[in-house]
């Protein structure tokens, strides 16, 4: 039994009433919401803002299944009382409290070879079938548990997109099934992990995986995204997550870098009007915020260029802070 079993069967949520107590939510009103749940999302695609000069949008519009109202507020709770406080994995990191994309690009570090892969469209894919075995046979929780469980977290018979729970369900989804996946990484001395729906995999025989992957998957009727397969070798730049490995440790990637630097000038430049300049010096220093999690020097650098050729007016007092902050150090 796992430790995750454990110490889930210590809430002992066997029953409904149980389930309402923990949830601080009466029984009528999560079977209401069972029954229900359907007519309380709200469906919208979502297209990636234009930056400021930006002309063409780079990516498709993603839908977005958007629970609202009352299931909104009971899947947070769920969230916050039945899932967050499971102990996953330490190669589990998307979406777990306190585990970051630095902890992701860490366990990879010093590695001659990577290997990433991604599980194309995860929430969609993934079925109320599967997640109700995750109540019910993974977590051990009783059949109309599970059962209500999978109707307040699940949508049209899948995962929803843009629902609190849906990012740890898919952990535990992958949790469950990726046995064999983990036991070929330890058979080769392979160091594996996973961000919600990308797998990453590290040493020499990293590529082993690929094929052993798809399989495993495959199985659960999840596929790989051909065109997502990344294989870094040592002689190529290794990118994970959003983050960089460099000789030295993590940072950002150069793209990202080399895109804030444009965005300095072209605001030194006095190119735009008052109302972009506000708006892009938040763009910038939102970068910059996350550029620091990976690389506080990158994001010290750009933090003093940033000072040099930004107005106060166009700043707010917590943005001006942070980069003050950055540039001093």
């Amino acid at each position: 039994m796992s430790q995750t079993q454990i110490e889930v069967q210590n809430l002992e949520i066997l029953s409904v009433n149980r389930l309402a107590d923990i949830l601080r939510v009466p029984r009528e009103r999560l079977v209401e919401l069972e029954q229900f749940s359907r007519a309380l999302y709200k469906p919208f695609s979502l297209t990636k803002p234009l930056r400021p000069y930006q002309r063409k949008v780079s990516s498709r519009p993603r839908p977005i299944d958007n629970p609202i109202g009352c299931l909104k507020e009971v899947q947070k709770r769920i969230n916050r009382a039945l899932l967050r406080p499971i102990c996953f994995p330490e190669n589990v990191l998307g979406g777990v409290p306190k585990r970051s994309v630095l902890d992701n690009a860490q366990l990879h570090l010093g590695s001659s070879l990577l290997v990433t892969i991604d599980v194309k469209s995860c929430f969609p894919s993934i079925t109320n079938a599967q997640v109700y075995r995750v109540w019910r046979h993974f977590l051990g929780y009783s059949t109309p548990v599970a059962s209500l469980l999978t109707a307040l977290t699940t949508y049209n018979r899948h995962l929803p997109q843009g629902a609190a729970t849906s990012p740890l369900l898919a952990n535990l989804v992958m949790w469950m099934i990726d046995e064999p996946i983990r036991r070929a990484c330890r058979e080769r001395d392979v160091v594996y992990s996973t961000w919600i729906d990308d797998l990453a995999f590290s040493g020499g025989c990293a590529r082993e995986l690929i094929p052993i992957s798809a399989r495993v998957l495959q199985g659960e009727k999840l596929r790989i995204s051909r065109s997502k397969i990344r294989i870094m070798g040592s002689r190529d730049v290794k990118l994970i997550t959003g983050a960089r490995l460099g000789r030295d440790g993590v940072r950002a990637p150069k793209d990202k870098l080399l895109r804030i630097r444009s965005g300095i000038h072209k605001l030194g430049s006095e190119q735009m009007t008052s109302e972009n300049q506000a708006r892009f010096v938040k763009s910038l220093v939102a970068q910059l915020r996350y550029i620091d999690r990976l690389n506080p020097s990158d994001a010290g650098t750009l933090a003093s260029h940033l000072l040099d050729v930004v107005k106060p007016s166009f700043t707010s007092t917590a943005d001006l802070k942070f980069l003050k902050n950055k540039a001093e150090r």
